[in-house]
């Protein structure tokens, strides 16, 4: 509470009435200014439904939280043994929001940080595409120009897509990335391999408009 003469947070409570709807005669401190003014509400905690995803699965869960915090997108939180990051949040109204007073959440949609980074790679071959899963290290970093490996085959990355926007230079850390594009490279190529990503491949499809699968090996 502050002083409506003076701005000062310094007081003295003299007197309370009301129960449902308190209000307090308050004494300023520092000019003596005395006012009533409606209480502060108790801080108490909230119970908030929580949609938790990891990968392809979800699960629903809840949080408590106290009533006079603000919540955003990003905050991490620690729920069901668990360190996961806000990446949605639905107010009263039912409407997606960046931020939200806590006591005005309807529902928290959170993903899990307890697993690895999961990245769409996409290698390009004259039209044939090798489109591969792979799970890696939130903290791995890659960078435009790199040159990768996998099952054997060298491919140079020359762009990203990220959560926030697509990347032509610079580098990027795995949690952020949601797509890494390269070029497969001949196989008389002499650059030098920075990464085998071979092991890390969860899952592999081959795209060829001309159902000709063994031209990408060619």
């Amino acid at each position: 509470m502050t002083c409506p003469s003076c701005n000062s947070d310094d007081y003295e409570i003299l007197k309370t009435k009301g129960k449902k709807n308190k209000e307090l005669l308050v004494k300023c401190n520092d000019c003596e200014h005395t006012y009533w003014t409606p209480a502060p509400e108790e801080v108490h905690a909230v119970k908030v439904r929580v949609i938790i995803s990891e990968f392809e699965k979800s699960w629903k869960t809840s949080v408590e939280l106290f009533s006079d915090e603000y919540l955003e997108v990003g905050t991490l939180l620690y729920i069901d043994d668990k360190d996961v990051e806000v990446t949605s949040i639905e107010n009263s109204e039912e409407k997606r929001v960046f931020e939200c007073p806590v006591i005005d959440i309807k529902t928290i949609w959170a993903k899990s940080l307890d697993t690895q980074a999961r990245i769409g790679l996409t290698i390009d071959n004259h039209g044939i595409v090798l489109s591969h899963k792979i799970e890696v290290e939130r903290d791995f970093i890659f960078a435009i120009g790199d040159v990768g490996e996998v099952y054997g085959k060298k491919f140079r990355i020359y762009a990203f897509k990220t959560l926030e926007r697509n990347m032509r230079k610079g580098y990027a850390y795995a949690k952020v990335i949601k797509r890494i594009y390269g070029r497969l490279l001949p196989n008389n190529d002499k650059s030098k391999v920075k990464y085998d990503l071979s092991e890390y491949v969860v899952k592999t499809t081959i795209k060829d408009k001309e159902k000709n699968k063994d031209n990408y090996f060619n």
